[in-house]
């Protein structure tokens, strides 16, 4: 919860995943992403915009800096491996044992096709999900809070640290480095705040704020 220190904990989760996204690797493989193709999956991030546009209003403000964000991929120059993800990642999917983290449910997510889960893609996608999860973790419990404002900035503080130390401890295990690749990072994620708009205007509108915030500060 806010206020209490998690980044140990938040490290040692980005190792298990660096670790989980090698032995997905070493299952089904791997295809490299030459730089100029990069342009394609900001065009598909686009394009799943325009839907989400359509459905939700309240993302129209936002439109200017999502579209720049995936239109940045082009310009990015490091070749991305694509691969087997986890696909739905978040902390509700993985498990703390007496020994380390466990990560569960390798089912992608339900709403999308199977064709699309089983799809390779970057592995910082699951990094993404797990970064917006730390958000979601500290923000859901300042909802509807007359005493939110003084709590906003020790659960900012909070998830700061479990993002920083997540992905260090995903760097130091031999992921792709999410500071390097912070342009890619920076498009997943708001990729995913998207999706969790839709999300929660369809199932918990007075949820919508953590994603919206989420973009605007972006």
């Amino acid at each position: 919860r806010p206020g209490q220190d998690f980044a140990a904990e938040a490290r040692a989760l980005g190792r298990a995943t660096a670790e989980m996204h090698a032995d997905l690797a070493t299952a089904f493989g791997t295809t490299p992403l030459p730089p100029g193709q990069l342009a394609e999956l900001g065009t598909a991030m686009t394009g799943k915009l325009d839907a989400a546009l359509a459905q939700v209003p309240q993302l129209r403000p936002h439109a200017a800096k999502l579209q720049a964000a995936y239109a940045g991929l082009a310009a990015m120059e490091r070749p991305v491996p694509l691969q087997r993800v986890h696909g739905d990642y978040h902390l509700g999917q993985v498990l703390r044992t007496e020994t380390g983290w466990v990560a569960l449910d390798f089912e992608g997510e339900p709403a999308v096709p199977l064709a699309v889960r089983r799809a390779p893609g970057p592995a910082l996608r699951d990094v993404a999900g797990m970064l917006r999860s730390f958000d979601y973790a500290a923000r859901h419990r300042l909802l509807g809070r007359p005493d939110a404002g003084p709590l906003r900035g020790p659960a900012d503080d909070w998830v700061a640290r479990c993002q920083s130390a997540f992905c260090a401890g995903y760097a130091q295990a031999g992921g792709m480095d999410p500071e390097a690749d912070a342009p890619l990072l920076r498009a997943l994620m708001l990729e995913k705040a998207v999706y969790e708009v839709i999300y929660e205007a369809h199932h918990r509108p007075a949820w919508m704020p953590i994603p919206l915030d989420a973009i605007a500060a972006a």
